[in-house]
């Protein structure tokens, strides 16, 4: 396959990395946090996830302190002056005798990242696919952190366009019915350590990457200031519409290849297994199901919430959110008192596209006034996207227990005047 070389810069070789034991994984370093902020579900790494009603009340762009938190090891205390982004492509999976084939590598410091290509800026919300899990549960056992509904965030990112970095370095073609655009994949690496694997890794299609409407940025600001560590500093990738499992963080290596990652993340997790999977025979189930990548259509209440007592007698605003995959817009979100026998459009949805592709990158608020609870009312909700998309009524389950998007409950809410209180 013919690509074009690229002479700007010399060739490279990156550094390894090496697994470290669980052990020797060191948390001390990490970054302080405002922990009343969040549910924290695991100290170490550390898991958080906003309370919901903080989460809507800070409006369409999350605050960087408000913004859920995602790790798999220790936060790595990386300095700007010396990080360096290795690009390389391999050409095939094995060379003429069998042996891996070799891939040529690049070298950019984040002087080049900043200042050699345009810089992008998009918003984008990303969810994590595990967001809901606490409601396949419910179901049957599970396996990973029990998020409720606040893993996912959105916010302004700004920094080059991938498909401008490849086409210059790696001499990646602009034509987008090449059959390398076609075929093969983008794989990304952090530099950092991670409990499962020797670093935390992550692939998309590199048609995705070379779509100028794909948005696919490596940012290094985050709602106009420079990436927080917890966010990714000092350089991450923004794969917007696809679950937040592909936006790697401290990012180091982008490989141009014919096969996906064989990260412990791209094989071995992120994957809606079928039903009959479960932890007895998951291990050989793996290879059977397709890595995820675009988000499906979500709805969430915010608030109320659960169990919530309301000090007033008047009309109560409920507040959500809504999202879909792959850029498609959210064109109706229903609400029901009744536990789902009957719907009414939502008073009030607002969802920004983006200003350059038109893409809906960006979750959608979303308001309605109901006058009166009682303590026997359940509020539901559900969204459709742009494609017709709807989301099930009861949660699909799945041993992973990823991409749960089943209608939305919110019981036991009972409403009482001030006086009473």
């Amino acid at each position: 396959m013919e690509l074009r070389q690229n002479n700007t810069h010399e060739y490279v070789q990156p550094p390894q990395h090496l697994k470290k034991e669980l052990c020797d994984l060191d948390y001390l370093q990490d970054p302080p946090r405002i922990l009343s902020n969040y549910l924290v579900h695991a100290p170490k790494p550390f898991n958080a996830e906003p309370h919901l009603p903080l989460l809507i009340n800070s409006g369409e762009i999350t605050p960087t302190d408000v913004f859920f938190k995602r790790n798999h090891g220790p936060i790595p205390d990386i300095h700007l002056e010396d990080h360096r982004v290795y690009i390389g492509i391999q050409q095939a999976t094995q060379d003429c005798r069998g042996h891996p084939s070799r891939v040529e590598w690049k070298a950019l410091d984040m002087k080049d990242i900043m200042t050699k290509w345009p810089k992008a800026t998009i918003t984008a919300s990303l969810q994590c696919a595990g967001n809901r899990r606490e409601g396949l549960a419910q179901v049957k056992e599970v396996k990973g952190v029990i998020w409720k509904a606040g893993t996912i965030s959105n916010a302004v990112w700004s920094g080059p366009r991938l498909c401008d970095i490849l086409k210059s370095v790696a001499g990646v073609p602009d034509d987008l019915h090449h059959e390398m655009i076609r075929n093969f994949h983008v794989s990304f690496e952090a530099d950092d350590h991670v409990k499962e694997d020797a670093c935390y890794g992550s692939s998309i299609p590199l048609r995705k990457a070379m779509d100028p409407l794909g948005d696919v940025i490596l940012a290094y600001e985050m709602n106009g200031r420079p990436l927080t560590r917890d966010h990714g500093y000092p350089l991450r990738v923004i794969v917007p519409g696809y679950i937040g499992a592909r936006s790697v963080k401290f990012l180091q290596k982008i490989i141009v290849q014919p096969q996906e990652s064989t990260s412990f993340f791209q094989k071995l997790d992120y994957k809606i297994l079928p039903p009959w999977v479960d932890a007895t025979n998951v291990d050989s189930a793996w290879d059977l199901s397709p890595s995820l990548g675009e988000m499906n259509v979500q709805c969430v209440i915010c608030t109320p919430m659960e169990r919530e007592i309301i000090p007033c007698s008047k009309a109560i605003t409920v507040k959500g959110y809504a999202i879909a995959g792959g850029g498609r817009a959210i064109y109706r979100v229903e609400l029901s008192t009744d536990g789902g026998k009957t719907w009414e459009a939502v008073d009030k949805l607002e969802q920004t596209p983006d200003k350059v592709s038109g893409m809906y990158w960006a979750w959608a608020l979303w308001e309605k006034k109901v006058p009166k609870f009682n303590t026997s009312s359940q509020l539901v909700a559900r969204a459709y996207d742009s494609s017709g998309n709807m989301q099930p009524e009861f949660p699909i389950w799945n041993y992973r227990g990823v991409m749960n998007n089943s209608w939305f409950r919110v019981s036991n809410i009972t409403q009482l005047p001030q006086s009473n209180m």
